[in-house]
């Protein structure tokens, strides 16, 4: 019989993941690689309502390596 975790694994913005929200309530995960009762979520919003360092790290280098949206000829200016 496959095991099954209770909890729901949260994943930061690159995929990697962060934890289980079993490991918060003082619970021990089943296995990241097994599968989750409460399903899969994004690292949006960390425990007691703190930055995910690690998650802004993955975003800062993603928006600084990111293509130039507008093409040059489709720019508006606001004064």
């Amino acid at each position: 019989m496959m095991q099954i975790c209770d909890g729901c694994l949260v994943l930061h913005r690159d995929g990697e993941i962060a934890y289980c929200s079993e490991e918060l309530d003082g619970r021990q995960c089943a296995g990241y690689d097994m599968p989750h009762l409460a399903g899969v979520m994004a690292c949006r919003v960390t425990p007691r309502g703190t930055r995910c360092r690690h998650c802004d790290d993955v975003m800062r280098l993603r928006l600084m390596m990111a293509p130039d949206f507008v093409p040059d000829g489709l720019r508006s200016y606001v004064n």
